[in-house]
C-alpha cells in the first residue's frame, strides 16, 4: 500500500517537473517571438528614418546637429519636405513585401508600423507578419473593403492589441482625455501621399452584436452612412474633442481588441486635416 502511494506521489512530482519545464520553454519562446518581432519592426522602421535629416540637418557640422536641431523650428516647406522624404523612403519597405499600402504613426507611442492589406485573403495580416509568416502579433492591416487607390471616406485599420504594449495596445491611451490632448494627430501616410488625422472620437462596444447599425455604417460609403457614422461615433465618444465632420471629409479609424465588453473593440475615429492645417499643427 506504501509503495503504491509513493510511486503515486513520484509520478505527480514527475508530472509537476514537467509541466514546470514546458511552461519555461514556452515563456522562453514567448519572449524569443517578441524580440524577433521587435527587432524586425525596429529594422523597417529604420529604413525609413534613415531617409528623413532635412538640408538644414545634413549641412550643419556633426558636433553642432543636435545644437541645432533643438532650436530650430521647422518650416511649412521644411515640415513638406521631410514627409516627401518618408513616403521615398516606404518604396524601400514596400521591396519586403507588395502588400504594403501606407504607414500609421502615433508620436511619442510605439505605433510607427507599416501598414498591409491583402485584398485577396480577407484579414490575412491577423494572423501573419510583415512577412508573411504566422504569427500571433499579425501586422496593421486595412480592411479589404477599403479601396485606397479610389476615394475611401473612411479607411479601417486593424491591429492587435498586445500585453507587451505593441501593436495598437497605445490605443488605449485615448480613452484618457489628457493623452488625446498630448496625441491629438495620427499620422497615416499612403504610398503616395501623406496625411494628418485629427483623433474626432473614442468609445468601446462590443463586437457580438452583429445587429448595431454601426455595421451597416462603418464603410461611410454614401452620405446618409457617413452622416449616421460621423453621429454615433460622436456621441459614443468617452469625451468630446470638439472635432466634427462633413460628408466630403475623409476619416482613419483605428481598431483593436478591448477587454471591458464581451469581444470588445476599441474604436479610435480621426478626420483628415488639409495640408494647412497640417503645417499649424
Amino acid at each position: 500500500m506504501k509503495k503504491g502511494r509513493k510511486r503515486l506521489y513520484d509520478v505527480l512530482f514527475a508530472l509537476c517537473i514537467l509541466v514546470f519545464v514546458g511552461s519555461g520553454c514556452m515563456l522562453i519562446q514567448k519572449i524569443a517571438a517578441q524580440k524577433k518581432n521587435d527587432g524586425r519592426l525596429e529594422d523597417l522602421s529604420s529604413l525609413v528614418t534613415a531617409q528623413l535629416e532635412t538640408e538644414a540637418q545634413t549641412a550643419a557640422d556633426e558636433e553642432d546637429k543636435e545644437e541645432e536641431i533643438q532650436e530650430k523650428t521647422l518650416t511649412p516647406e521644411e515640415i513638406r519636405a521631410a514627409r516627401l522624404a518618408r513616403l521615398e523612403a516606404y518604396q524601400k519597405v514596400k521591396e519586403l513585401n507588395e502588400d504594403m499600402v501606407g504607414w500609421v504613426k502615433v508620436e511619442g507611442t510605439k505605433i510607427d508600423y507599416p501598414v498591409l492589406q491583402s485584398l485577396y485573403s480577407p484579414n490575412f495580416y491577423l494572423t501573419h507578419d510583415f512577412d508573411k509568416k504566422k504569427s500571433v502579433y499579425g501586422a496593421p492591416y486595412v480592411a479589404e473593403e477599403c479601396d485606397l487607390t479610389q476615394d475611401c471616406p473612411n479607411i479601417l485599420v486593424y491591429g492587435h492589441h498586445m500585453k507587451n504594449g505593441s501593436m495598437f495596445a497605445a490605443l488605449d491611451g485615448y480613452l484618457d482625455k489628457r493623452f488625446y490632448e498630448e496625441h491629438p494627430i495620427v499620422q497615416f501616410d499612403t504610398m503616395d501621399s501623406y496625411g494628418d488625422y485629427q483623433v474626432m472620437a473614442v468609445f468601446s462596444m462590443s463586437a457580438v452584436d452583429q445587429n448595431n447599425p454601426l455595421y451597416s455604417w462603418i464603410s461611410a460609403g454614401n452620405e446618409e452612412a457617413f452622416n449616421n457614422y460621423v453621429s454615433y461615433v460622436k456621441a459614443q465618444s468617452v469625451y468630446d474633442t470638439g472635432v466634427d465632420a462633413q460628408w466630403g471629409d475623409h476619416l482613419l479609424s483605428l481598431i483593436t481588441c478591448e477587454y471591458t465588453h464581451q469581444d470588445g473593440r476599441l474604436i479610435v475615429v480621426a478626420k483628415k486635416l488639409e495640408e494647412m492645417e497640417t503645417a499649424e499643427k
